[in-house]
């Protein structure tokens, strides 16, 4: 039975928010960041037996080099996301993505609303009256914010039912229902759309869970207009990584568990499926600013959430939290520091990003 008031965690949740540098945000967000924490942390301590151990299990696939059609891949995806996203929202990642460093000076939360309107939706050239497909949606925030920021429609799909269900409570509680639609489905299916419904489409590292990675972009070419653009913000392994270096592949599979990717491609595997499916390559690169590194917003999901870990052991010896808690947490933080170190080496990056383009129909002559 947990005995610690769900009403203090949340508060001492939004204390250590504040000294991780939230405190400059606007009274908006701040109860915006607090309320989600709140939320997140009861939901965490109410999770059933069975989700818990469902969830442990499922870091199996993060030992896999690439994800297979069958049954319990599908299946331990959707038993880590149903987990995960309660466990990050507690801290800045709910949207469960450290973004490219737009802003040092800036919070996690704060970098990720500016790389989502100047890094992505701006280059996506999209507004109101256009349509726009998010691929592996989670619990809906990114599609939100687009919706807000360009006036265009966006549709979300997801493999998790629950976070669908989260994205479209939140889209209802905050009056955006008009502008967003989730779906529950499996890209690694046939997209459930008619040809050339979309007119840009965008995942934020989502698709390191691609069975076939061209057949994926065909369908996505499938549903897109003629012109449409398309962004990719994903997980890559960069030139520094040197598969003989037994170190380099410590803290490769660390870094995955902890970011919970299986298929770590090259940006050159990117481009010439890319090209095999149809589209023009616009643009390849480090999104991050200060040399291409995240290390720094890396450091600060860090610091939140060994914090949080340190004070939940302290309160679950007690007997005030379920042990449940305890353990997540410690499988939550494990190589952290990892993946510190990984990107300071720039061995791996997930704020590569890729810009490509439907061609525009060809004109008979």
């Amino acid at each position: 039975m947990v005995r610690f008031p769900v009403a203090v965690a949340g508060l001492a949740a939004a204390a250590i928010l504040a000294g991780c540098g939230l405190t400059q945000q606007s009274p908006a967000v701040l109860w915006y960041r607090a309320s989600t924490s709140l939320t997140a942390l009861y939901a965490v301590l109410t999770l059933p037996t069975e989700h818990v151990e469902d969830f442990l299990k499922s870091y199996e696939i993060f030992d896999q080099e690439k994800i297979t059609d069958k049954p319990e891949d599908s299946q331990n995806i959707i038993n880590y996301y149903k987990v995960i996203n309660h466990l990050c929202a507690i801290g800045e990642v709910e949207k469960m993505y450290i973004p490219p460093a737009m802003d040092l000076s800036q919070s996690i939360f704060a970098n990720q609303m500016l790389w989502e309107e100047k890094g992505m939706a701006d280059k996506l050239d999209v507004g109101p009256g256009k349509k726009i497909l998010d691929v592996g949606c989670g619990r809906g925030r990114i599609a939100h914010h687009v919706a807000s920021y360009t006036g265009a429609q966006v549709t979300g799909i997801n493999i998790d039912q629950s976070q669908v269900h989260f994205a479209r409570k939140y889209a209802e509680q905050t009056g955006l229902s008009d502008r967003l639609e989730f779906k529950e489905a499996n890209y690694n299916k046939p997209l459930p759309f008619q040809n050339e419904t979309f007119d840009a489409l965008y995942h934020v590292q989502a698709l390191t869970y691609a069975e076939d990675l061209v057949k994926l972009l065909k369908e996505m070419h499938r549903i897109l207009k003629p012109g449409a653009k398309i962004s990719f913000l994903d997980w890559f392994q960069l030139d520094a990584y040197n598969a003989s270096d037994s170190h380099h592949r410590k803290l490769l599979r660390e870094v995955k568990a902890v970011i919970g990717a299986v298929w770590t491609p090259t940006p050159a595997e990117y481009a010439v499926a890319l090209k095999k499916a149809g589209f023009e390559m616009l643009s390849s690169g480090e999104a991050s600013v200060d040399g291409g590194h995240q290390y720094a917003l890396v450091k600060q999901a860090d610091k939140f959430f060994t914090t949080v870990k340190g004070i939940v052991h302290f309160l679950c010896s007690y007997g005030l939290l379920p042990k449940h808690l305890d353990t997540l947490l410690q499988r939550l933080t494990e190589g952290g520091q990892s993946f510190v170190e990984a990107d300071k080496l720039g061995l791996f990056t997930t704020s590569w990003q890729i810009i490509a383009q439907k061609p525009f129909a060809t004109v008979s002559q």
